[in-house]
């Protein structure tokens, strides 16, 4: 079968009721639901306006701890700063960095423009709060808080630092071209995961571009965890 062709496969299977059955060993749903409880109730969803699912943070607490030593992660669509701090958790165990994007709660009046109207904009958390919190988590200096939007930081970016894991859950209709946007700054074997990309855990703009992101070059370690899909770039 063709690399292609299995990838496609895969997300055939990963968005029907059955579903990938078995992780390392384990049934899946039994995996994360106990990775969910393990890892995944760490911090407060309420007081963060989190909108990850403790099995889903659980698991980017485990892909986050497994990039390199010093490994570099990007996060697209920080938020209250919950996904990050589940990231971070991970990250430290190997020394490594994020770089989380966000325009905060700055310029309301274009951020009201470019909505896709899944994020409220009302008292959305400020940079600084977000700093505070994942200072007071345990994670001083190990973070950038990029203040803007993902096509901007990406035009920016210095090609010197190299991703080893992009997580994307920003604007819900343009995942594909975030995902194009950080490529040339994807580390082999990099790990991209793509937050709401399931028809009924997610949205529909997102599984499409999903469709396109994996049909593109060649992926190891497919994996779906609720609404998130996810894979090793290998080529």
């Amino acid at each position: 079968m063709a690399a292609t062709e299995s990838t496609n496969a895969f997300l055939e299977k990963a968005w029907t009721e059955k579903g990938p059955k078995l992780i390392s060993g384990f049934s899946r749903p039994v995996y994360h639901n106990v990775m969910g409880l393990l890892r995944g109730r760490k911090y407060d969803k309420r007081a963060y306006g989190g909108m990850i699912r403790h099995t889903e943070a659980a698991m980017l607490t485990q892909w986050s701890s497994q990039v390199p030593k010093g490994g570099v992660v990007v996060e697209i669509g920080c938020y209250g700063g919950l996904s990050t701090s589940y990231l971070l958790r991970g990250l430290k165990k190997k020394g490594g960095h994020i770089y989380a994007i966000d325009p905060f709660n700055s310029d309301l009046g274009k951020q009201e423009e470019l909505t896709d109207n899944l994020v409220p904009l009302e008292n959305k958390p400020t940079k600084a709060l977000v700093a505070e919190r994942l200072r007071r988590n345990g994670f001083e200096g190990m973070f950038d808080l990029i203040e803007g939007y993902s096509q901007e930081a990406a035009a920016q970016w210095d090609p010197s630092v190299k991703i080893d894991f992009l997580w994307i859950d920003g604007n819900h209709e343009q995942a594909y071209r975030d995902f194009k946007d950080f490529e040339p700054h994807l580390n082999p074997g990099a790990r991209v995961a793509v937050h709401d990309a399931h028809p009924r855990y997610g949205y529909q703009a997102v599984v499409d571009d999903v469709k396109k992101i994996f049909a593109e070059g060649a992926w190891a370690d497919l994996e779906h965890v609720k609404s998130i899909i996810t894979g090793r770039k290998v080529g």
